[in-house]
């Protein structure tokens, strides 16, 4: 059983991923209302117990890696780590971008897209991938970008998705207007499951990556270390 962990953004949430029928086991959205840190483990707990099993279960582990939250990047791949460890596990570090991209793939949303997260200073951690029936590809790397910014990225049309798309929905609808394809609410969120779907195809072919692979993708270091000398 693959264990997944989404808490790179606001919305956190955990999934079991069956690694022997390919199928999603369960999901569980973590509350709003505390730190992931507090929430994450036994949110965990509670999801293996409601569908019979243990941390005994768990032979892999996924996480996503952001762009997002420096603090939820950090406790993401901190639990991810600990739970890995004793065991030598192996953990699959998925982009939060890519599991936005996923979504849309998983809704039958196809053509160009972007993936926006919300970065602050009315700019967005920005993904750029083609959304294919079977698969997606990033067409160009992660980048933040000022809102006004989005609408050069696009020649025809583009699915547009994710939080920072929420936060400045006035902005990029009038920025973009028909270049843009607006999606439903429930994809805007980063999900463990779709962080466990893309987990899976890399577990299918035969990839085992350990520790040493989780390298958080900030894109923008933390406020914290810019104020260092």
């Amino acid at each position: 059983m693959l264990a997944s962990i989404e808490v790179s953004t606001r919305v956190s949430s955990v999934a079991l991923w069956d690694l022997k029928t390919g199928q999603e086991k369960a999901e569980l959205l973590l509350s709003s209302d505390k730190e992931s840190s507090v929430t994450l483990l036994p949110g965990l707990k509670t999801l293996l117990e409601s569908n019979g099993l243990t941390g005994k279960d768990i032979t892999a582990i996924a996480v996503a890696l952001g762009p997002g939250s420096f603090t939820g990047i950090r406790i993401g791949i901190a639990t991810a780590e600990g739970l890995a460890m004793p065991s030598h596990l192996p953990v699959f570090g998925i982009s939060t971008l890519d599991g936005l991209a996923e979504n849309l793939r998983a809704a039958g949303h196809l053509g160009n897209a972007l993936g926006l997260i919300d970065a602050g200073r009315g700019e967005c951690f920005v993904g750029q991938y083609l959304i294919e029936k079977e698969s997606f590809r990033e067409t160009t790397a992660p980048a933040i970008l000022k809102i006004e910014a989005l609408k050069d990225l696009i020649r025809d049309k583009a699915w547009v998705i994710g939080a920072g798309f929420l936060k400045y929905e006035k902005e990029i609808k009038e920025s973009l207007g028909a270049k843009g394809q607006w999606v439903e609410a429930g994809l805007h969120d980063p999900k463990a499951s779709s962080i466990a779907r893309l987990a899976y195809h890399q577990w299918q072919s035969g990839l085992r990556p350990g520790l040493e692979t989780l390298k958080p993708l900030y894109l923008r270091i933390p406020s914290v270390d810019e104020k260092k000398p």
